[in-house]
């Protein structure tokens, strides 16, 4: 990983925790702060970026676009178990058409 994104999901980090960060009972929620995306979010919550799609599906009822998230959104994140981490990484590439 280069050093421009270790220091982007160093300060998303930062702002996951800081203000806006959800209170413990919501563990599994983050709020969606402003220029994070699905694969920042998944870098920073499940600490694989290409676990992207797993949020989205838990989340359809309000992510239209996988490309567009609004700040205040507060997301579930799923718990991906590892026998279903290699799919979701094969989703994830079918969606960005590799």
């Amino acid at each position: 990983m280069n050093a421009a994104l270790r220091g982007l999901l160093a300060l998303v980090a930062a702002a996951a925790l800081g203000a806006g960060a959800p209170d413990a009972p919501d563990a599994d929620v983050h709020v969606v702060q402003p220029g994070e995306s699905l694969w920042v979010i998944a870098a920073v919550s499940i600490g694989d970026a290409s676990l992207w799609p797993a949020i989205y599906r838990a989340n359809r009822d309000q992510i239209v676009d996988p490309h567009v998230l609004h700040p205040g959104q507060r997301l579930a994140i799923p718990d991906v178990d590892p026998a279903t981490r290699a799919a979701v990484r094969r989703e994830a590439r079918a969606l960005l058409g590799r």
